[in-house]
């Protein structure tokens, strides 16, 4: 280890050193050789409030350092690349990404006091500008739930779902396989008529770049209920369980809600557990609703 004053390899770093200045003024160099020199007055036996005194930086940084170099070794003390950390450059701290993505995945929108019922990217920016006063555009929140790992359709990205869904409903359209209502072709050709091709997904969300927070690099896990219009938009709810017939009529009748002309549903799959609460809700709706299998 070299001596306090040795540790300043310009002149400026020494006049930092000599008269106790702040310690983020030092060059790179000089910072690694300021905390190996604070860590080895520690190691010696030197008190770490006295250490703190000497070089001009808080106990708790002292402590830092030696933790640092105790689990790491010498390499802990190296400067490391300065500038922001993930996600400080984005109009959204990593803290409020976590909460938008905390309040998305355990309740729905009506319930959190917001107009629609389904999650969209209207209504994430609408909480994000109430609770956070941050006007967001739509592109902008479509951006941060890619980031927050909500890819519907696998490794591809959202933008790709109006195709497959495409592609999807006119294949079962050629079938003619229709559970109930008016055939598909035939909605279709209403101008009123909108086509939806619904699925559900495990999401592992994920948030990064929380400084001093406890939750650093957040991980959940959640089941998603969606819906992708022909427009490409996306209309999300969280599910408890994605199989249950009754969870999937309350995903369907909130998608009829939304809507005042038919509808068109395209499932991607079908229940496993009371599907005959599915059934029942699809045979009252007739008039608005065909479910295309």
């Amino acid at each position: 280890m070299k001596g306090r004053r040795a540790a300043a390899r310009t002149k400026e770093d020494r006049d930092i050193l000599s008269n106790i200045r702040d310690a983020r003024k030092l060059s790179a160099d000089g910072l690694e050789d300021l905390r190996r020199c604070a860590v080895a007055a520690v190691e010696s036996g030197v008190p770490r409030t006295e250490v703190a005194r000497l070089y001009g930086v808080s106990r708790q940084t002292v402590g830092a350092w030696v933790r640092a170099y105790r689990l790491e070794g010498s390499d802990a003390l190296r400067p490391r690349r300065r500038g922001r950390r993930p996600g400080d450059q984005l109009a959204l701290s990593s803290a409020r990404q976590l909460w938008m993505l905390r309040t998305m995945t355990t309740t729905t929108p009506d319930k959190v006091g917001l107009r629609d019922v389904l999650w969209t990217w209207q209504s994430l920016a609408e909480l994000a500008h109430r609770e956070f006063g941050v006007a967001l555009a739509t592109t902008t929140i479509r951006n941060y739930l890619t980031r927050w790992g909500f890819r519907p359709a696998g490794s591809q990205p959202i933008r790709m779902l109006p195709r497959r869904a495409a592609v999807a409903h006119g294949l079962r359209a050629t079938t003619g396989a229709m559970r109930t209502g008016a055939g598909t072709a035939e909605a279709q050709r209403s101008p009123a008529t909108e086509t939806l091709w619904t699925d559900h997904a495990r999401v592992r969300w994920c948030v990064c770049g929380l400084p001093e927070d406890p939750d650093f690099g957040v991980f959940l896990h959640s089941d998603v209920l969606f819906a992708v219009t022909s427009r490409g938009a996306v209309l999300f709810t969280p599910a408890r369980d994605p199989y249950d017939g009754a969870e999937i009529r309350e995903f369907y009748a909130r998608l009829l809600s939304r809507r005042c002309g038919p509808v068109v549903i395209v499932p991607g799959w079908e229940p496993t557990r009371r599907t005959e609460l599915l059934d029942l809700w699809i045979s009252t709706h007739t008039e608005r609703t065909t479910v295309a299998l």
